[in-house]
């Protein structure tokens, strides 16, 4: 064998034992100073490491994780230019060498190649750092060396810290056997150390082979049990959602091979039919989305499939693909068939993702490599940054108005104020907290009509954080997955709490439609449930006597957490009286829906769930019954059920309505919710998805024939409308939307939103002194401000609108007119200046 065959052998054996981070690597400067590079790090490079005599530094953990496989001391001389290493060997290494050797644990010594010895302990499964962490320390306990090595050596510890926190890539070591530019090569020996003189020869790599060779790995377990540590846990919270890959080479893989191979597994099989029949689930895409977008560098592979497809819209794909690609990630198919509540077939493994399944099975695995990465498997203080990106879009999105304060706030969150939040919500998990949280809010009252009125919460930055991850993580620990086309978690986004609204909504009505439009269903029986004051009547305590059975220890310290702050934050709200969740924060629509989709299963039993169907969003219940089942006594019993835990119905709206064929059309206008026409628009009763120029006709008769709707405006000004159908708006109903007190935030957002981003309508606008009827102190006036300042923020509106709206309208406001919140934001859009502008 010669030498190049055997540092090939080499390179793949120190690839396979020593790296985690597969796509960085310390890359040693001229002057001798390592800095961080991000390339695949695989066999090939650590060969041509080899051959050159270079050096290269490994990172210990896996990239943004704390998975590691390997821990090592790094034992030095102090003395930098006459290092003892024999007396470094004898009263350092030895002792610790033999420690090793009683307790039967494997490692590897290896000569640094200057001042210093390292001991390797290798695994043979991936490992959390705080595990090697502990294992150095009890090694460290136990040999008695702390002293000594602080008086004549230094000792550099692999890993230094139990956390991966603020730590992308870890801390990194030498290669062994690299050659560092100020030193000699560095080489592995056994028993006694005895500088080598053939280093580079032929004799001396076989030497390492074999050394490499004959080294077997360590059981994590069994290293747990000889020095008395807690072992791993090793369970469902644990395991993959999804995994990452780096892609080595191209795959070449047609749409069809792609299709039919991965159509061998149910769930793809089904996502492919459903795709080929234009009524895919919104996440349908998003799996196909990353399981296949870094299939190739521009996913053309994913473009191609996706335009096999009916409804395919080339500019609206690449634009999805382009934004979202860097979001999703191939799944397990333990976490695939979960998502879409299947039983897996046998065969498949569970911790497979379908990328990895595609390249196995067309011969192509070695071509990606998987980056060590899992949301599950990261600290808490990792999850909790993910939250606050999410709770960041959430306030954006969702809030009745976007506080500014509030907003500053969340954004601009430290490490110190991460590291807080993950040290409360480690507490609350293992029942340390010492006292709930004082809740922290803002109250909003949103006119919905003349005669109702809504009050909606905003949550300040900790109290909305620590809820919403802690409301994940039970979600995440119950497995619960709700039959709602609402409010559904979604684990595969790194930026969003939910699912999207607005598609589920249409699936939602969709269904319905499917029984009420269809000849051959008219024989099944149908009735509608509405649940009165819904929110409102949610007795937390309640909610967790109903789940107390399923809850293990930790999902029940967060559960009675929840309960205490919800208790705390309901009585401040309501002057005392505990019952309700607020509208508006996420933990609160999360255990809303568990609670609501716990309590109908419970209504269920009994009943052949085979003989009827559910369709739910939120509190609005549509069940559709076979002919050969009591429809009415599936009614009644779940009305009594709802009402035994607390949730009355509205008995105005809640009715038995018999069979589908003797419906009226104010029934059918009931369950369709005809009434939300904008709901509607993307689709016709048979013919799927509206071709543009129908789409515009049913606007433009929508428009002409019906009276102004504060509701329309969300649709209006949304990203799906014509251009024509929102100048006409603007036209003939600008004014009723400048002055009107009814209406959602987010409407009243889109719309000036859409204002500040045409710059000749909103001066118009301006000019006919309509800003001036926004009734300052409302839900309108608050969202008007708020969306101002983000623009500004953003820098997205141009400098000369601005300070037009200023000279129009924001100078014109009397000050006392204001409230704190509406004063402080007021004052900071005055006082801004063009040069000022990174402030803001």
């Amino acid at each position: 064998m010669g030498n190049k065959d055997i540092l090939c052998e080499i390179s793949e054996k120190l690839y396979s034992l020593l790296v985690v981070n597969q796509y960085a690597a310390g890359i040693q400067q001229p002057d001798g100073k390592y800095i961080t590079c991000y390339f695949p790090v695989t066999p090939f490079v650590i060969e041509n490491m080899l051959l050159c005599r270079g050096s290269m530094g490994c990172y210990q953990q896996g990239y943004r994780t704390n998975s590691i496989k390997w821990v090592c001391l790094d034992f030095d001389c102090k003395d930098k230019r006459n290092p003892d290493l024999n007396m470094l060997y004898h009263t350092a290494i030895q002792p610790m060498t033999e420690l090793l050797d009683n307790l039967n644990i494997r490692y590897l010594t290896e000569f640094s190649g200057r001042r210093g010895i390292h001991i390797w302990i290798i695994f043979d499964s991936i490992i959390k750092k705080d595990k090697g962490y502990q294992i150095v320390q009890k090694l460290l306990e136990l040999s008695a060396l702390q002293d000594e090595i602080q008086e004549f050596w230094n000792l550099d510890k692999f890993p230094a810290t139990d956390s991966s926190k603020g730590n992308i890539v870890g801390k990194q070591v030498k290669f062994p056997l690299s050659c560092h530019k100020s030193g000699l090569q560095s080489y592995f020996f056994q028993k006694e150390f005895i500088e080598e003189s053939d280093a580079g020869e032929e004799e001396f790599w076989y030497k390492q082979l074999m050394i490499l060779k004959n080294y077997e790995e360590n059981n994590i377990e069994e290293i747990e049990e000889r020095l008395g540590l807690d072992s791993q846990v090793d369970n469902e919270e644990f395991r993959y959602k999804y995994r990452q890959y780096l892609l080595l080479d191209k795959i070449p893989i047609t749409v069809e091979q792609t299709i039919k191979l991965l159509g061998k597994t149910k769930v793809f099989k089904d996502i492919f039919s459903r795709m080929m029949r234009g009524q895919a689930h919104p996440r349908d895409w998003t799996v196909l989305l990353g399981t296949l977008a870094e299939c190739d560098e521009n996913s053309e592979l994913l473009k191609s499939m996706l335009m096999q497809f009916p409804n395919y819209d080339e500019i609206k794909t690449v634009n999805n693909i382009e934004k979202l690609r860097e979001q999703y990630f191939p799944a397990t198919f333990r976490y695939l068939y979960h998502l879409y509540d299947m039983p897996i077939e046998d065969g498949l493994d569970p911790e497979e993702t379908g990328f990895h399944y595609l390249l196995r099975t067309a011969g192509f695995e070695d071509r990606a490599i998987e980056k060590y990465v899992s949301w599950n498997e990261k600290k808490v203080i990792t999850d909790i940054s993910s939250t606050i990106i999410k709770e960041q879009n959430y306030l954006l999105e969702n809030d009745e108005v976007i506080d500014i304060l509030l907003w500053n706030h969340l954004r601009n969150l430290n490490e110190y104020d991460r590291c807080y939040y993950n040290n409360l919500v480690d507490k609350i998990v293992k029942g340390k907290a010492e006292e709930c949280i004082e809740p922290d809010y803002l109250l909003y009252h949103r006119k919905e009509s003349e005669v109702k009125i809504r009050t909606l919460i905003s949550l300040f930055t900790k109290d909305r954080v620590v809820t919403t991850h802690l409301a994940i993580m039970l979600y995440e620990r119950l497995q619960n997955k709700w039959d709602s086309y609402s409010y559904h978690v979604s684990l595969t986004s790194k930026n969003q709490i939910f699912y999207p609204w607005f598609s589920s909504w249409k699936r939602y009505i969709s269904e319905i439609r499917t029984f009420l439009d269809i000849p051959f269903m008219q024989n099944y029986e149908v009735f509608y449930i509405d649940l009165k004051g819904f929110y409102n009547h949610i007795d937390f305590l309640t909610v967790y006597n109903t789940f107390e059975k399923d809850l293990e220890n930790e999902s029940a310290n967060i559960f009675q957490y929840l309960v205490q702050y919800n208790d705390k934050l309901m009585k401040k709200v309501h002057g005392g009286y505990r019952i309700g969740v607020p509208q508006g924060p996420a933990y609160a629509r999360i255990i809303a829906e568990m609670f609501l989709d716990k309590v109908l299963k419970k209504a269920y039993k009994g009943f052949d769930v085979k003989l009827f169907h559910e369709y739910r969003y939120v509190d609005d219940i549509v069940i559709f019954c076979n002919p050969n089942m009591d429809g009415d006594a599936l009614y009644q019993n779940i009305r009594n059920t709802l009402l035994a835990y607390g949730l009355p119905c509205n008995l105005e709206k809640s009715q038995y309505m018999g069979f589908i064929s003797e419906l009226s059309k104010q029934q059918r206008s009931t369950l369709l919710h005809a009434d939300k026409m904008t709901y509607e628009l993307s689709e016709t009763d048979f013919r799927g998805p509206l071709l543009p120029f129908e789409r515009k006709e049913m606007l433009n008769e929508y428009l002409l024939n019906h009276e102004f709707d504060i509701s329309m405006i969300s649709y209006i000004f949304g990203r799906k409308t014509f251009v024509n159908a929102q100048r006409w708006y603007i036209v003939h109903h600008a004014k009723d939307i400048f002055i009107s007190q009814i209406g959602r935030g987010s409407s009243f957002r889109k719309f000036y939103k859409y204002l500040f981003q045409h710059e000749d309508t909103c001066k118009q606008c301006l000019e006919k002194g309509l800003f001036e009827e926004i009734p300052v102190g409302t839900i309108n006036f608050h969202n008007f401000l708020s969306e101002l300042y983000l623009f500004v923020q953003s820098q997205e509106i141009s400098f000369e609108l601005f300070e037009y709206l200023k000279t129009m309208y924001l100078k014109k406001i009397s000050e006392e007119e204001l409230d704190t919140r509406e004063r402080d934001v007021w004052s900071a859009l005055i006082n801004f200046q063009q040069e000022a502008s990174d402030e803001y």
